[in-house]
């Protein structure tokens, strides 16, 4: 996973200048879901906060779109003058609704769950793919 990841960025970077910001992730009983929620929440409108762009939150409910839709939607953003785009992947037990209330975006990947690490390849090579096909190249096909 971490070199797929790595695979990834490394390409991303031919098209945009990428940061990765982790967060610290909670570390609770499944009793204790709702504080997991909270403390992993603080710790991200923190870094909502500093790295504000057109904010993109992964959630299960969120807006389904194809590559292509996606490498549109993008464009049309770019177009508008939006330079910066930050997506959010939460932890294992969710967001907060004021978390997901702050988003210009929910996005969904799938209808299914996915683990953190595969849903963060899934998204970069997503976004890879959305910013090969705005710039004509092959990779998308």
């Amino acid at each position: 996973m971490k070199q797929g990841i790595e695979h990834f960025l490394k390409r991303l970077r031919n098209y945009y200048q990428v940061n990765v910001l982790e967060t610290r992730s909670a570390r609770y009983s499944r009793q204790q879901e709702k504080q997991a929620i909270e403390f992993e929440s603080k710790h991200l409108k923190k870094a909502i906060e500093k790295n504000r762009g057109y904010l993109i939150v992964l959630d299960m409910e969120g807006r389904k779109m194809s590559s292509q839709k996606l490498a549109g939607f993008l464009k049309n953003k770019q177009d508008q003058g939006v330079n910066r785009f930050t997506f959010l992947i939460g932890g294992a037990y969710g967001l907060t609704e004021e978390i997901k209330n702050q988003a210009d975006l929910l996005l969904s990947l799938s209808d299914m769950t996915f683990t953190h690490e595969m849903a963060r390849i899934i998204l970069l090579e997503q976004i890879y793919r959305a910013a090969s096909i705005n710039a004509g190249s092959p990779y998308h096909h």
